[in-house]
């Protein structure tokens, strides 16, 4: 009964996303409750460490945290900005990605179902993280730190769909996307053309990031030393720096986005008054996190020249993708590394089959009268194996070794008196294979 299925499959994936959701939840929990526990002793109110683990939940995800700071907080910062109320919208997204690909693991499983019942379970469990989010969010509301509820309900649920809905579609886009381009009389060149376009789109988005990767790694090797001085500014006790070690993994995307930005040209905002980019750094009060090490307080001449990275890796991807267009063609048959990696295949396909015969010819020579066993002991073997090189190269050097051990044979069985055993030209003897 396809009802019953769709149905199952609904609350199935329902059950498997609130899940997924809730040990998010409780893996960000553990992590709190192990500072709490060694650092206060269990003191103090459970109820801050679940709000704490929430609201860090919540970062994850995207969700906005609007903050107004206590009167004994502000006089501890010292600034008069800090009275006001502000909304804290800095994404961790190491853990939303941890969500998204636990989600795409579902949504391959998914794939394997009808289009109607993978459509049916995958928004079931979109709605199911999100009611965990909302549950959750509920839970977390302080005067001092609330979660925006509308949020907290619609970017995990997005977050869930997203993951699921890519690994369907990267299992069963290629059939959905040649089942509409028959459907609209799409031509096989255009449709060829679209489909280039598509990964040509999602191979510069990765090559960008990787770009803003390679920055922020560079970035920190080069101010390593800053880095160390900001770690140690905070005096963390050991499992501080445990902690500290995962919120700056948890950052590390956007951290990432942001050395993307900065490397096409537009740079990124740090807070109110902070901005970077390659034309020029103006930073306000930043938080110590030794991540944020990698920034150059100042703009250097250099750092135009790595404007130009993003625009190569859009021309490589450029030419990529014109050759898979062209790929098909009569103009071009086959990609050009693909044409060279064959020709590669057939040049070591004939080299190893004339090292064989060579092999086989010398043993055959050094074997008849003295080993007893006939010259034709090694060059049978390797001769046969020469027989199955491929190529017309190949089968020539094959040939002319089969014909030279042959000679050898006659040769040695003239001087042996075996002459009608070993002789090729005998009815029923086949060269090159042992008796």
């Amino acid at each position: 009964m396809p009802v019953v299925r769709r149905v199952w499959a609904g609350i199935g994936q329902a059950i498997e996303s609130a899940a997924i959701a809730a040990v998010g939840l409780v893996a960000t929990a553990l992590v709190l409750l192990v500072v709490w526990g060694v650092d206060q002793g269990f003191g103090g109110d459970p109820l801050v460490q679940w709000r704490l683990a929430v609201d860090a939940w919540m970062l994850g995800h995207g969700v906005d945290i609007g903050v107004t700071l206590a009167t004994d907080a502000v006089v501890a910062v010292g600034i008069e900005e800090a009275s006001r109320s502000f909304v804290l919208g800095l994404g961790a997204w190491g853990i939303g990605l941890v969500t998204l690909w636990l989600h795409w693991r579902a949504g391959r499983r998914l794939a394997e179902l009808p289009v109607v019942e993978a459509g049916i379970a995958a928004a079931a469990g979109a709605v199911a993280t999100g009611l965990v989010g909302l549950a959750a969010g509920a839970s977390a509301q302080h005067p001092s730190a609330a979660p925006d509820l509308g949020q907290a309900f619609a970017l995990p649920a997005l977050v869930a769909l997203v993951g699921m809905a890519a690994a369907v579609l990267a299992r069963r886009g290629d059939d959905w996307l040649v089942a509409s381009s028959r459907a609209l009389t799409v031509d096989e060149p255009w449709l060829r053309a679209a489909r280039a376009a598509l990964r040509s789109g999602l191979a510069a988005t990765a090559g960008v990031l990787g770009v803003g990767a390679l920055l922020v790694g560079v970035g920190l090797l080069v101010r390593f030393t800053d880095a160390i001085v900001l770690l140690e500014s905070l005096e963390p006790t050991r499992v501080g720096v445990v902690v500290l070690f995962v919120v700056q993994l948890a950052l590390a995307p956007v951290a990432i986005i942001w050395a993307s930005s900065w490397a096409i040209g537009p740079g990124f905002q740090l807070g109110t008054g902070s901005s970077v980019s390659p034309l020029g750094t103006d930073l306000g009060p930043v938080p110590s996190l030794p991540l944020l090490a990698a920034i150059d307080p100042a703009a250097q001449p250099w750092m135009l020249a790595v404007v130009a990275l993003p625009v190569v890796v859009g021309v490589v991807v450029g030419v990529l993708a014109r050759q898979t267009v062209l790929a098909g063609t009569p103009e071009r048959p086959a990609h050009w590394w693909e044409a060279r990696g064959r020709r590669a295949r057939r040049r070591g396909r004939g080299r190893c089959a004339a090292r064989r015969a060579r092999r086989a010819l010398v043993g055959g020579r050094r074997a008849g009268p003295a080993g007893g066993h006939g010259p034709g002991c090694g060059a049978r073997r390797g001769v046969g194996r020469a027989r199955g090189g491929r190529g017309p190269r190949a089968r020539t050097r094959g040939g002319r070794a089969r014909r030279r051990c042959d000679r050898a044979r006659r040769g040695a069985a003239a001087r042996c008196g075996g002459a009608r055993d070993l002789d090729p030209r005998r009815p029923g003897h086949r060269p090159g294979r042992s008796r």
